[in-house]
């Protein structure tokens, strides 16, 4: 299966539109809703000499995503220039960001590593190892973040806030309903029923539905073999690049979800930050869920829910709006600008690359 790589840097830009506008909207009213008397005397105390520092913190996780293309087009024998690799790391950030459920980030990626002399295949292979990699990292981190939440006093605290005869079956049945959701995915006979009740309607044949499902089932088994044969080329060829690899993604997203502990600490409300690193995680996997860019606010009013078990209440609008800042806007910011800089440099939205490639 094919697919052209014809970027709509214009479409795209009303996508990001769209989603700060709601994002914007749900901070207002989160904000509003939350804002107290007592909100401006604690901002009193809250120190400026933070933000450059969360900003900092920022860039050394564009800094290390970048080092993580440069390193693997390096040991595939992709002699690539690090700004090249830079931006684009930086234009799939902007991608996730401004497209729905993040749908354009991979194809900005492909398509900019294209265009420097990495061809499709090599780069969707990059891609899978490099998700296999982020995998890799949070299996290894979980039973660390479940041992430490459980002695965690707020976690226990907002544990006994809860009904166990509710807890407990939820968290069964999430469990038994994501190991049979496994089971069926591995079953020819499951794909088979999609299709046909995917065509039982004129909506599903006018869109062509049991054709798309067929694609993305082909798209997702070819991209985990992909996966399995570029870590085996480089764990034979390269192992040092793997390893130098996964060290740049663990600096990578601690970074990236460290900075919603500091925020709170800069706002003299410190906390332990492994359970905000498992919030983030839940909120960052909402906004891939909900088919609007950055979320559509969603992810807002969910952290708005989830953070007075570890801020005060006056402090939680001052909080979303410090952080979805750094965690959107600023991605938004700079994305952008390393994308918009690829289309007027590459002309990636004129044409489409050599028209159609396998990947």
């Amino acid at each position: 299966m094919t697919a052209p790589f014809h970027l709509e840097p214009r479409k795209m830009l009303r996508w990001v539109l769209q989603g700060v506008a709601l994002a914007g909207v749900a901070t207002v009213g989160v904000f509003f809703f939350t804002v107290r008397p007592e909100t401006w005397i604690q901002l009193r105390a809250f120190n400026p000499l933070w933000l450059p520092v969360l900003v900092v913190m920022v860039c050394i996780a564009w800094a290390c995503n970048g080092g993580r293309v440069w390193l693997f087009c390096r040991a595939l024998g992709y002699p690539l220039a690090y700004r090249t690799a830079l931006q684009a790391s930086l234009s799939q950030e902007f991608g996730v960001a401004a497209t729905p459920a993040g749908i354009g980030g991979a194809v900005i990626r492909l398509a900019l590593l294209k265009r420097a002399g990495v061809p499709v295949a090599q780069g969707g292979s990059m891609l899978a190892s490099d998700a296999a990699i982020d995998v890799l990292y949070f299996t290894l981190l979980t039973p660390f973040a479940v041992w430490v939440m459980f002695h965690d006093a707020v976690f226990a605290r907002v544990l006994e806030q809860m009904d166990s005869r509710v807890l407990l079956p939820g968290l069964a049945a999430a469990g038994a309903g994501v190991a049979t959701l496994l089971v069926l995915l591995r079953s020819a006979w499951f794909h088979r029923l999609i299709e046909r009740l995917a065509g039982a309607t004129h909506l599903g044949r006018s869109k062509r539905l049991p054709a798309r499902h067929r694609f993305l089932r082909r798209a997702a088994a070819r991209t985990l073999r992909r996966m399995r044969e570029a870590l085996a080329l480089l764990w034979g060829r390269r192992k040092s690049a793997l390893v130098l690899n996964f060290l740049l993604a663990s600096v990578q997203w601690t970074c990236r979800y460290s900075l919603l502990p500091l925020i709170l600490l800069a706002v003299h409300s410190p906390v332990n930050p492994v359970p905000l690193f498992l919030a983030q995680g839940l909120l960052f996997m909402l906004s891939m869920l909900v088919v609007v860019p950055g979320g559509g606010g969603a992810v807002e009013v969910v952290a708005a829910l989830i953070l007075p078990a570890f801020v005060p209440l006056p402090l939680v609008g001052v909080v979303v709006l410090l952080w979805r800042m750094l965690t959107f806007n600023l991605y938004v910011l700079g994305g952008g600008t390393a994308f918009f800089l690829a289309v007027r440099q590459q002309g990636l939205g004129r044409e489409p690359a050599a028209g159609r490639e396998e990947y």
